[in-house]
């Protein structure tokens, strides 16, 4: 999938997903059906978010709470990426309250962010602010870049709507400037011309 090559994705998956099958390890059946959801997304979203939700059956079936709550997490994204903001933020909030009673920092931190979005895309611009704001000073403490420049991308985008002052825009496209420039990535330039526009070369 990382590589744009879907079909052999699709074909490894279907022998992943009949492996696991005969396996008849619940643990290993949910894992398939969250990678199975995860290439779905990219074709019919109402597929993905059946798929996660089987994960998240097969997961609590098995007495897997992390496991169902990133299925969850996954799932929330998906209803939110399809249009059910109210019925996202549900799932996404159980899954942060799950990761968090478990001590795991890093997958909260990335639902807070994606309760940020579903936030932003009903409008609530105030609480997507902060939920992204939390979102990006967790993972930066995890030292997860990758997504703490996400979500600061993502922060940046709903200031620029909000009115907010252009120097938080400047922060946050600084700092996710800096994050893909150490990791090499084509977002860099992007970025870069971003901030030029808004009075800020990186």
């Amino acid at each position: 999938m990382d590589q744009g090559e879907h079909e052999a994705a699709r074909r490894e998956l279907e022998s992943a997903a009949a492996c696991a099958e005969v396996s008849g390890d619940l643990v290993v059946r949910a894992s398939v059906q969250e990678f199975s959801g995860r290439y779905w997304e990219h074709y019919d979203l109402s597929r993905a978010m059946d798929a996660y939700r089987s994960a998240l059956e097969l997961s609590t079936a098995a007495n897997e709470g992390r496991g169902a709550a990133i299925a969850a997490y996954f799932l929330g994204s998906a209803q939110d990426a399809a249009g059910d903001h109210d019925e996202a933020l549900v799932t996404l909030r159980g899954a942060h309250a799950e990761l968090t009673a478990r001590n795991d920092p890093r997958m909260a931190a990335r639902v807070l962010a994606a309760i940020g979005l579903a936030h932003d895309r009903l409008g609530e611009h105030e609480a997507a602010i902060r939920s992204l704001s939390e979102a990006a000073r967790a993972l930066r403490e995890q030292r997860a870049t990758h997504y703490e420049a996400q979500a600061l991308v993502a922060l940046a985008g709903i200031r620029e709507r909000s009115a907010a002052g252009p120097e938080a825009v400047r922060a946050d496209l600084t700092r996710a400037l800096e994050i893909y420039e150490a990791g090499c990535s084509p977002q860099a330039e992007v970025l870069r011309r971003r901030l030029e526009e808004t009075g800020g070369t990186g």
